[in-house]
């Protein structure tokens, strides 16, 4: 077989190899899109101070051992894996993670110095999303 040099019809394909690649080009940037939403962060809403029955911690006396649980929810009220806890107080500073069911359980014992009668336990989440978020708790403790 023999080809020849014909001029007129060099050109005659490309327009719809030209439709079909802007095609596929456009199905492919909307499956990346859309793949992309999917795996987009959550972010830190709110947190609660709870002991293991459920009752909210505002304060506790010196000396006593508690079991505290703090919980990470996420801005739709979903239990929020992976947020970091600080606990920070008179003989208390801990440190973990949020579980798989949303909380970190931690026992503590505050003593307030001879010379104080109150003091306090601060307690912070920060989780990192689209942003670095950070909320805020404090404990009262008592003499």
């Amino acid at each position: 077989m023999r080809l020849h040099g014909c001029k007129k019809g060099a050109l005659e394909g490309l327009p719809l190899y030209l439709i079909i690649l802007v095609v596929v080009a456009a199905v492919a940037t909307a499956a990346i899109l859309g793949w992309m939403k999917t795996i987009q962060k959550a972010e830190l809403g709110s947190i609660k101070v709870t002991d293991v029955n459920g009752k909210t911690i505002d304060t506790i006396k010196s000396g006593t051992t508690k079991t505290i649980r703090v919980y990470a929810y996420d801005t739709n009220g979903k239990p929020l894996s992976g947020a970091v806890v600080k606990i920070v107080g008179p003989n208390v500073d801990e440190m973990g993670k949020t579980g798989s069911s949303g909380y970190m359980q931690r026992k503590i014992k505050p003593v307030l110095p001879e010379n104080e009668r109150h003091g306090q336990i601060e307690i912070t989440v920060s989780y990192t999303g689209k942003v670095y978020n950070e909320l805020h708790y404090t404990i009262v403790v008592n003499g």
